[in-house]
């Protein structure tokens, strides 16, 4: 069923999930090739931190302006103008990027061009396929996100190592955002306002996010999970270095296994495709990551560990894709873009406040014992919401889907 459904997505579906991959692609070697030159210059754990925060904290603060931006305008022009954007912002960077104050500034105007895109890659999904088919629509898009995240730091990495510093990786990140932004002239589909269209509300996306009793079960969720569950990224270099005395090779192959677990995790979302089963299944699996993320820390087997991840990568993407897919679902076509970034916004926050909780606790606990922490914290978060979604399965049916914006 789920492959009949998949033959008849539309060309444009996987063009569009391409220039998804390929822009995410170029943010993972960019952000891998800077990480590396920092530290190999020397520039401290300031400006290691300083580039992370360039890198999300846009995506975070211009959420409302972005969102606008993205139901007023053309697609196509904005996913040129912002590969155009970020591809001169990385060309800058190839020659500048030794130096940290003038780096990070470019950093978080090449987010700038990220915060753009994302959501517009998302809200096509909307004018491009039926309702009935958007579980799949986006499984295919997160699929090309996965895989680009796979792959980017090990190329960002090689490069880095050859080159003897970041100017070739950025470089080609250049190159791959112009790449994008001509893989946005091919894609025929275009989502923009009808000529009477108003000006949008920019607060409109968050002030919808809690208006549905089935959103606002998902969004608290997206909220308060990843403020627990990040604390395992800080403590896992940790967990294989020093609690199992692995190498760093072994650390970079559990990192390619937990998204081989993602990628699996895509696919099996994709059978999730009506509100009730996204309502259903949402919890859980996040109860069941939960699990097993207390599992990791109570083992103490590296093999089994191994195992663990890739089961808890299936897990997580099936949280991470169900939601997306419910936003898709619930909102109404002309308010997708600034949803979407308001619903980004918020996670990534919740992903911000995790990293420094997490450099906090890290620094005095075992990382197996953080692990058990955040496990049976997520499952506690996990059971405080289940009257909200007891609450979502009783009025758990299709929102009625607004009219579709003219594609040619």
């Amino acid at each position: 069923m789920t492959q009949d459904i998949a033959r008849r997505l539309p060309h444009d579906l996987y063009v569009t999930a391409g220039a998804r991959g390929i822009s995410i692609l170029g943010n993972a070697i960019a952000v891998t090739a800077l990480l590396l030159d920092f530290h190999d210059r020397g520039t401290g754990a300031w400006a290691v931190g300083g580039l992370l925060a360039a890198g999300a904290l846009p995506i975070v603060l211009l959420a409302p302006v972005v969102g606008s931006l993205v139901d007023r305008f053309d697609s196509r022009v904005l996913i040129v103008v912002s590969s155009l954007w970020q591809a001169a912002a990385c060309a800058l960077l190839a020659f500048v990027g030794s130096v940290p104050q003038v780096a990070l500034p470019l950093v978080a105007l090449n987010a700038c061009g990220t915060a753009m895109t994302n959501p517009i890659f998302l809200a096509l999904i909307t004018v491009m396929v039926p309702c009935r088919q958007l579980a799949s629509a986006n499984s295919v898009q997160q699929g090309a996100v996965t895989i680009a995240t796979m792959v980017g730091p090990p190329i960002g990495g090689l490069l880095t190592g050859f080159a003897g510093g970041a100017r070739v990786p950025l470089l080609l990140d250049a190159v791959i955002f112009l790449v994008v932004a001509g893989t946005g002239l091919l894609i025929s589909t275009r989502r923009r306002p009808t000529p009477n269209t108003p000006r949008p509300n920019a607060r409109a996306g968050i002030t919808m996010l809690f208006a549905d009793h089935v959103l606002a079960a998902v969004v608290a969720l997206a909220v308060f999970l990843p403020v627990v569950v990040h604390l395992i990224y800080v403590a896992q270099v940790f967990l294989v270095r020093d609690t199992f005395g692995a190498s760093a090779l072994v650390f970079g192959l559990l990192q390619a296994t937990h998204t081989v677990g993602l990628l699996i995790g895509t696919v099996v979302a994709s059978r999730l495709n009506t509100v009730r089963r996204i309502v259903l299944g949402t919890p859980l699996s996040a109860a069941a990551m939960s699990a097993i993320i207390v599992m990791i820390g109570l083992v103490r087997s590296l093999p089994a560990t191994f195992v663990l991840y890739v089961v808890m990568g299936v897990l997580m993407s099936m949280v991470s894709v169900s939601g997306g897919t419910l936003l898709l679902t619930r909102i109404p076509e002309p308010a997708i873009g600034r949803v979407m970034a308001s619903f980004t916004a918020i996670h990534r926050s919740a992903g911000l406040v995790a990293y420094g909780l997490g450099g906090v606790i890290v620094g005095v606990l075992r990382p197996e014992v953080v692990y058990v922490l955040a496990g049976s914290a997520a499952l506690m978060i996990v059971l405080g919401l289940v009257p909200a979604f007891r609450r979502a399965v009783l009025v758990a049916a299709p929102a009625v889907p607004a009219p579709r914006v003219p594609t040619e």
